[in-house]
């Protein structure tokens, strides 16, 4: 049996849609925005009220020293991450209507951004054991027990964080790359 590639892709190209289905995609497309839009004003709200809460003085009007040692990270780095990801908003909308090489190329521009997402959650993890690293070294040398006792939960913290963060972020990268190799075999056979 010999099957020609150029009349199949042709052929392929002909087929219509059904009728509904731009109609349905279009509402699939704008609900998919509406959560990624809530999830988001989600996260940054869970960040200002992180920073709040630990910036709030306990009962005798005195921030504790787990709060000092948090609160660099909290309202320096994740604020610095969360401008970072924010002005990354350049998901381009796919049209399903376009060519195989327009598609491809858009497709691959999305998951090299979910990929430099990867990075910086990879990298803010690893900042995170470092600055906790640095305040377990420091509160040993120059601090009472109070701080030491604070720098370990912190350091406890930042381990369990940076293990979550390296399962989470290599499962996900994982299956991003597998995405990527087949759009771009995808595009090359178009």
């Amino acid at each position: 049996m010999d099957i020609n590639d150029d009349a199949l892709r042709a052929l392929w190209q002909r087929q219509q849609p059904p009728s509904g289905l731009a109609d349905a995609m279009a509402r699939k497309t704008q609900r998919h925005r509406r959560v990624e839009k809530v999830r988001r004003v989600i996260e940054v709200a869970l960040t200002v009220a992180g920073v709040a809460l630990l910036t709030w003085p306990v009962a005798d009007g005195k921030l504790s020293p787990g709060q000092w040692l948090l609160i660099p990270f909290f309202s320096v780095f994740l604020v610095a991450s969360w401008t970072i990801l924010l002005r990354q908003q350049t998901e381009q909308r796919i049209a399903a209507h376009e060519p195989v090489s327009v598609y491809a190329s858009v497709r691959k521009l999305q998951l090299r951004n979910r990929l430099r997402h990867l990075k910086l959650a990879h990298t803010s993890a690893l900042a995170l054991s470092g600055y906790a690293l640095v305040s377990l070294i420091a509160c040993h040398l120059f601090s009472a027990a109070e701080w030491q006792h604070a720098a370990h939960r912190l350091a406890a913290w930042a381990i369990a964080w940076m293990v979550g963060t390296w399962w989470l972020v290599s499962r996900q990268r994982v299956v991003i790359r597998q995405e990527y190799r087949r759009i771009a075999r995808l595009g090359a056979n178009d």
